[in-house]
């Protein structure tokens, strides 16, 4: 009995975290295709159907909910965890040597799993960077595009910023032509760069890599997006332009700490020896 109510509790406390928790994965439709599903199928309209189809609905949404939760959003979310547990601990850095990598073979092989069940995890409580994946569009993309089409055609910035604030999905290029029809507009050009990177992967971010590069230092947020996806996608491009800006001393004080911890993260050895180098003659010249 007591064994029961702990597991009952400890489970309570569980979805309590996962629903709760900041960037929850489950506030995302994208995220939920069998809510999506009773809502287009079971939920009338009309206020009054809706309200006498209620005692239906409801029930089968809290256990489409359920099942999205707990079942069908990991499953989703397997694919990723396997990308993100291959490019971890398999994929070969260039600056690490033969000796360096077999040296560390055993660890990567007893690290696997935990890295796996840890990043699904995570991806499956959290909505990492929008994690949008076509297969759960819930509307037709064509509906979607033509009311944006229309607004960047009538410049109406309200109904752009309302678009951009929804979670209908787009194409990459379309936001990429948002933001290089605004390129001074900090609010837009912000909002179309988050709806931009959580469409991209490892295949379809060189395409667009050039063009994010060219976003950099413009504003802080805007900076903090695509350090994001540059450190999640290892950009070596980004890691060049990045050295350069620190180097030409182009880069606020404010952000200066985020572009050196990019350029530790993900540049070449060359480029993390220059930092290494720039900090430790800092460190020497403040000695008394």
């Amino acid at each position: 009995m007591k064994r029961s109510l702990v597991f009952a509790r400890t489970f309570l406390i569980f979805s309590y975290i996962i629903i709760f928790g900041y960037n929850c994965a489950i506030f995302n439709r994208n995220n939920t295709p069998l809510i999506v599903q009773v809502e287009k199928h079971l939920v009338p309209e009309e206020p009054v159907p809706k309200i006498i189809a209620a005692p239906l609905y409801i029930p089968i949404g809290l256990l489409a909910g359920l099942l999205d939760l707990f079942l069908v959003h990991p499953i989703m979310r397997i694919p990723n965890a396997y990308q993100d547990t291959i490019s971890i601990l398999w994929t070969p850095r260039p600056e690490n040597r033969y000796v360096t990598r077999m040296a560390f073979l055993p660890f990567s092989v007893l690290l696997t799993p935990v890295i796996f069940f840890g990043d699904l995890f995570f991806r499956s409580a959290f909505d990492v960077n929008g994690n949008v994946d076509r297969a759960r569009i819930e509307e037709d993309p064509i509906k979607q595009v033509k009311p944006i089409q229309q607004a960047l055609a009538e410049n109406n910035r309200a109904a752009i910023l309302k678009w951009l604030t929804s979670y209908s999905y787009s194409e990459p290029e379309l936001s990429r032509s948002i933001i290089d029809k605004y390129p001074e507009d900090a609010e837009i050009r912000r909002l179309a760069l988050q709806k931009l990177v959580g469409t991209l992967n490892d295949k379809t971010f060189p395409k667009f890599e050039d063009s994010l590069v060219g976003y950099l230092n413009k504003d802080p947020q805007s900076d903090r997006i695509l350090l994001g996806v540059f450190r999640r996608l290892y950009s070596k491009k980004a890691s060049e332009a990045i050295l350069n800006l620190v180097r030409t001393r182009q880069v606020s004080k404010e952000n200066a700490k985020d572009y050196i911890l990019t350029i530790l993260y993900i540049g070449s050895e060359k480029d993390v020896q220059f930092i290494v180098d720039q900090l430790s003659g800092v460190s020497e010249n403040k000695k008394p």
